[in-house]
């Protein structure tokens, strides 16, 4: 009887251990943050918050050479993004099935690629009412869930495409791509990207950035013309340059100007960030300004934004 025992545990031991040896890997990853953002328009605002997130990772290798990717992620406690992704093999690219349009790709592979030490210039615009999306709209506002993308790398070129065949109730589908191209001098980076927004808006972007040693530049332009009649088309051109004086700490300046369509005035963002990684702590903060926020003459504000992140 014992005996008995003694194969059929042995038994299921090897069972198990050649199932592992198959058996995709799978990981935990997180953050929380503390941020502080005080705009000058507004006192009664807790500037205060707290973000957190964390992500469940899963994947392995199958026998006809794809892989399999999986992730999950957790922020504020609720279910957040998820994705899953299909490696082709032999260089034939990956699919991928997402709830966040980031994951899918398209155009957001390349709409903001101006170097910023922590947060992009017009981070004051936002919060002060400036122009809709800062002249990048890569996303409708509609539910992303369901998205679609495809990414292939080859001859210097990493292409991107994503597509929604129904991002909403009766609307049209959202598509993009964007593409960036390395080969032509070492250290320059060229992007393109274009968006669909299903009838909404369409989005056209194009941009340079270049690295020489610890320093790196970027320029982007970006046109948006909005379907519907009333809204405004948007014309926004980006600069910034970033510089990591070492290892740990790393700084930067930027500025983008949003001519709106029938507006009295230009919309401009300038800035100034800087930040500073001890392990997995990083202390982050600047000082960013917008001027005639949403074309507004004499709406301008300020924001002095700081964080502390804590990756594990």
């Amino acid at each position: 009887m014992n005996k008995l025992k003694k194969v059929g545990l042995t038994a299921l031991a090897t069972t198990l251990v050649a199932s592992s040896a198959y058996a995709g890997e799978m990981s935990v990853s997180g953050g929380a943050s503390l941020n502080y953002s005080g705009l000058s328009t507004s006192s009664d605002t807790n500037p205060w918050t707290m973000g957190d997130s964390v992500t469940f990772s899963g994947g392995g290798d199958l026998d006809n050479g794809m892989t399999v990717n999986v992730s999950y992620e957790l922020d504020g406690g609720n279910y957040d993004d998820y994705s899953l992704k299909l490696g082709l093999g032999d260089g034939m690219g990956t699919v991928t099935f997402s709830g966040n349009s980031v994951n899918a790709g398209g155009v957001d592979t390349v709409k903001d690629i101006v170097p910023n030490a922590y947060t992009p210039v017009y981070e004051a615009a936002d919060e002060a009412g400036g122009a809709a999306d800062n002249g990048l709209a890569t996303t409708s506002g509609r539910v992303t869930t369901g998205m679609w993308g495809y990414a292939v790398s080859a001859a210097g070129f990493d292409i991107s495409i994503g597509h929604n065949s129904v991002p909403a109730a009766g609307a049209d589908n959202e598509s993009s791509i964007g593409v960036k191209y390395s080969d032509l001098m070492d250290g320059l980076t060229v992007s393109f990207g274009r968006f669909d927004d299903g009838g909404v808006a369409e989005n056209d972007t194009f941009g340079l950035k270049y690295t020489m040693g610890s320093m790196t530049a970027g320029y982007q332009q970006t046109k948006v013309d909005y379907d519907a009649s009333g809204t405004a088309d948007q014309d926004a051109v980006h600069v910034g340059v970033s510089v990591a004086v070492n290892e740990s700490l790393s700084v930067s300046a930027g500025r983008q100007t949003v001519d709106i369509d029938n507006a009295a005035d230009d919309e401009t963002n300038t800035g100034v960030m800087a930040s500073y990684t001890m392990g997995s702590i990083t202390l982050a903060g600047g000082f960013n300004e917008v001027e005639s926020a949403g074309g507004t003459s004499g709406k301008d504000a300020e924001v002095a934004i700081l964080n502390a992140s804590f990756a594990f």
